[in-house]
């Protein structure tokens, strides 16, 4: 393995980041600690658990949560430990009006707490008090709702998540974000480290050849970069939108009082460590990047219309095509990265040149990375 403190800045701004810091295990575990519990991370959606009593249990970079709605409607995140023995409570997306553990049968409510742990006190008949319970319910993980998207803060000590995602708040000022409607969520599983994930997302030179029904390269030529802060970065394409031919008879409903100048505009942002987020006048696609080890990514797709409207069966045929076509690009891109994987066993792959045209955006998501390792080294 490279040693973190002979990763330079200029040679990753020349020629990214050294290939075996995207296949070695211990690389992988110090990133588990120093970027996925510490930052902000999200885990999936707020619209996939849209029912008292749903849950969404979440493997990501060495933990297991799980999301729960309770009976009014508040949204919580829990370590899926039981507090007896750690056995894991839940494997499955479910709907349930209390957690069983599978050991012995310890229960807690979907707001975490202890509901009943079965003959608790042996022999001694006797009923757990509320004070027995107190300190026995499911350990609250940090978290926040953005857009949908379900954010966690592992450790507990990361900045404000509103201080966090304020300069993409600003960004997205003109965005009703208050009445999207999730139409889909599709699960992709890749033999690939997860930072190849992230930096092909925020990768604008490849759209037109890998991803034709895409765009064109005459209209990417017209792309931005976008450096909001030490967390999130971008692109926006003025007219990414509406250089792309129609395919149905109608076009899905836009964005209500959006600015004449962002009608045309798609814009496409990575927040570090592993969220997707795409915008389009009519449309917005997640994507939850969850690493399962230092060669194995999941993900989750979601895709949402802009309102109520948008979701009516009026626009299903259209609903339909956007479905298929992004999950298209999202299965090009995740064969491509299967081979991008390969490529990282061979000490060339260390020679690579970014291009100072197009690879500004990916440059700088590869110093985020070394920075916040580099930190988090220093700090132990």
């Amino acid at each position: 393995m490279t040693p973190l403190n002979t990763i330079t800045s200029d040679n990753v701004a020349k020629h990214g980041l050294p290939a075996d810091v995207f296949k070695d295990p211990n690389t992988y575990t110090a990133e588990c600690d120093a970027l996925f519990a510490k930052g902000w991370a999200s885990i999936g959606c707020g619209q996939q658990i849209a029912k008292p009593g749903d849950i969404l249990p979440v493997r990501i970079a060495g933990q297991s949560l799980i999301a729960m709605r309770n009976k009014d409607g508040e949204v919580g995140v829990f370590h899926n430990i039981c507090r007896h023995k750690a056995a894991p409570l839940v494997d499955e997306p479910c709907n349930k009006r209390s957690l069983v553990c599978p050991y012995h049968k310890w229960s807690f409510k979907i707001d975490g707490s202890l509901l009943n742990a079965p003959r608790y006190f042996g022999k001694e008949k006797k009923i757990m008090a509320p004070e027995d319970k107190a300190d026995k319910g499911l350990i609250a993980v940090r978290f926040a709702i953005w857009w949908d998207i379900i954010f966690v803060n592992i450790g507990g000590d990361a900045e404000p998540f509103e201080a966090f995602i304020k300069p993409l708040d600003e960004q997205l000022a003109d965005y009703p974000k208050e009445h999207i409607q999730k139409i889909s969520t599709t699960d992709y599983s890749g033999e690939v480290n997860w930072k190849l994930a992230v930096d092909n997302f925020l990768d604008g030179y490849h759209v037109p050849f890998v991803h034709s029904q895409a765009c064109t390269v005459e209209s990417v030529l017209e792309q931005d970069d976008l450096f909001l802060s030490d967390n999130i970065v971008g692109l926006r394409l003025m007219n990414g939108a509406s250089a792309k031919p129609a395919k149905t008879s109608k076009q899905l409903p836009h964005w209500e009082g959006l600015k004449p100048e962002l009608k045309g505009t798609q814009q496409w942002f990575g927040i570090f460590p592993n969220t997707l987020f795409f915008v389009d006048p009519c449309w917005v696609q997640t994507i939850v990047i969850k690493p399962m080890g230092e060669t194995t990514t999941d993900e989750s797709l979601s895709i949402y219309v802009v309102n109520e409207d948008a979701a009516s069966e009026e626009f299903m045929e259209e609903r339909a095509r956007l479905h298929d076509v992004l999950n298209e690009v999202n299965q090009q891109d995740i064969e491509l990265l299967d081979k991008l994987q390969i490529t990282r066993s061979n000490a060339i792959a260390n020679q690579g040149h970014l291009n100072d045209a197009w690879d500004q955006v990916n440059m700088t998501f590869h110093q985020m990375w070394l920075s916040k390792m580099s930190a988090a080294s220093i700090e132990k």
